[in-house]
């Protein structure tokens, strides 16, 4: 979350605060404005809030933990180049196309894509995933993990995936992917949405 001091918006003071990036702006709360309709126009442009400097401390208090929070919810769409997830369709695409996943095959990927470009242990994935506490004696994540490749495969994306030399799996990412999700408007604090798979 982040604060930023609007004082009085001339043109100069909206351009710079219009330079703030759309998928950023949710996230700041502008103080400074007097006039409802500079705090109106402020939240429709994408802002999180907008207070005039004469805010009551506890008011402002009260508005910073509650946009603090929108940082903690869950993203709705995650996109990693080519490849899309849909949290509340529970679908994945890949160019563009569906890649037909199963409840757990799009569990793995979301949990793959909590931490794009970092290792995930099998244990992390079976706690996660399967919410089990040990790494039990089969190869179901193997299986799992092999169908999901062949289907990535499918829409071009077969290397996305890469075996850890450690153990464990990696979505493949730049640092550019990484910073590209929406929200959920009206969703609720951080989890894996794989605890919700049966």
């Amino acid at each position: 979350m982040g604060v930023m001091h609007a004082g009085h918006l001339d043109p100069a003071g909206w351009e710079r605060l219009l330079a703030v990036r759309n998928d950023v702006r949710r996230f700041v709360l502008v103080i400074g404005p007097a006039s409802a309709s500079e705090r109106a126009e402020l939240l429709q442009a994408g802002f999180g809030e907008a207070v005039p400097d004469t805010v009551d401390p506890s008011e402002f208090e009260a508005r910073a933990c509650r946009l603090a929070e929108l940082t903690r919810w869950l993203p709705r769409h995650r996109r990693l180049g080519d490849l899309e997830l849909d949290l509340l369709a529970r679908e994945a695409y890949g160019q563009g196309k569906s890649l037909n996943l199963n409840p757990r095959e799009f569990a793995l990927i979301w949990r793959l894509a909590d931490t794009p470009g970092e290792p995930v242990s099998k244990q992390d994935l079976i706690q996660d995933v399967w919410r089990m506490g040990f790494v039990p004696e089969t190869n179901s994540i193997a299986v799992h993990m092999s169908r999901l490749r062949r289907k990535l495969g499918f829409v071009g994306m077969a290397g996305i995936i890469a075996t850890a030399s450690a153990g464990g799996y990696c979505l493949r990412s730049t640092a550019e992917d990484e910073a590209r999700t929406t929200f959920v408007p009206n969703g609720g604090p951080y989890s894996h949405p794989q605890q919700a798979v049966a």
